[in-house]
């Protein structure tokens, strides 16, 4: 419970009319000031005590693509057999506050309002905690409780139309000699191609715009390998490597794994590329690297696929190490010019 900003300002008034009434022997303001004193104390007791509520809230859905539109819906009840005066809820959403302006309910009566959740980025969003503010009538005095609990909604990373090819080779429309296949011929047309894919986390190598763009650029080819059933593994320079399992479990794991990754101080490419294609099956599958130029590492170990693509999306011209490099930021744009490549 505390003076709003109103009530302090009252409660000071009436401290300046006493100081004022007793100096100058004004029982007018004297009078006053203990009126105005009388309303600070009267309004602590509207707001004293718990509210009797019930308050539930929900989130729908709680995992979005970035931009599609997500709801909370707050349900509230009066638990008495009184009318129970209108309050304001406050839901804190992300770094924001969300006043939900609650109306007067009668004994056992419920009120459902819904709100819009903030999509327009990528990441985890926090929802709560919830909590109800009471004023009296003359807004003098108020009281927070906490009414609900914390949950989230899960923003995903945009994804695009991706296509892997089952069979046969990329078109090779890039900078430079195809890298050498140097077990090419041991791949088996009709096998399920294993797909590591290796993001580019250091913030030296992309700007947050670009780095979005390229979080959307592996989201889209995860999903393409997983709904096509072919094991698929993601690393990033930051130490992640993550396994993704067909079926809506594992998307769903891999999904919200590319909603908290960030941009870092990275660790040596070399490191991730090796971790990255641990128990590969090489002269298979493909090896897609996103983040800036691929230089000569990359093309080494994208060398040892089946196929090996790289999205640069840095504004340098450093060179693509002989690699099919699509440079592009825009993510759909990218995936766009790759699909352009495949074999129809």
């Amino acid at each position: 419970m505390r003076l709003t900003t109103r009530g302090a300002a009252v409660l000071s008034g009436a401290v300046v009319l006493l100081a004022m009434g007793v100096a100058l022997n004004l029982p007018l303001l004297r009078a006053l000031a203990g009126i105005a004193l009388g309303a600070v104390a009267l309004a602590f007791v509207p707001t004293a005590g718990q509210l009797r509520l019930g308050v539930t809230r929900a989130v729908h859905p709680d995992r979005v693509d970035v931009g599609q539109p997500a709801f909370a819906e707050l349900v509230v009840r009066n638990r008495t057999h009184t009318r129970r005066a209108g309050f304001t809820a406050v839901d804190e959403v992300g770094s924001q506050a969300r006043p939900v302006r609650v109306r007067s309910l009668p004994p056992g009566g419920s009120a459902r309002y819904r709100y819009e959740l903030p999509t327009t980025r990528r990441g985890r969003v926090p929802i709560g905690p919830l909590t109800v503010e009471r004023t009296d009538l003359l807004g003098l005095v108020a009281r927070r409780q906490a009414a609900g609990g914390e949950t989230h909604v899960w923003v995903h990373p945009r994804r695009h139309p991706v296509r892997l090819a089952e069979a046969g080779r990329a078109r090779h429309h890039h900078e430079g000699a195809p890298p050498p296949h140097p077990m090419a011929g041991a791949m088996d047309l009709r096998a399920q191609p294993w797909c590591v894919v290796v993001l580019e986390t250091r913030r030296d190598v992309l700007d947050a715009d670009a780095f979005e763009a390229a979080v959307e650029i592996v989201a889209s080819v995860l999903w393409a390998a997983a709904e096509q059933d072919r094991p698929v593994r993601l690393a990033t320079t930051g130490g992640l490597v993550l396994d993704v399992r067909s079926g809506t479990t594992g998307l769903r794991a891999a999904a919200n794994q590319l909603c908290l990754v960030g941009q870092d101080a990275g660790q040596d490419a070399a490191a991730t590329l090796d971790l990255a294609t641990v128990g590969a099956r090489l002269g298979d599958g493909w090896f897609v690297h996103v983040g800036g130029p691929p230089g000569e590492a990359v093309a080494v170990q994208a060398a040892r696929y089946a196929e090996g693509i790289a999205f640069d999306l840095s504004d340098t011209a450093e060179s693509a190490g002989g690699l099919l490099t699509i440079r592009e930021r825009d993510a759909a744009q990218a995936l766009r010019r790759w699909n352009a490549t495949m074999p129809r």
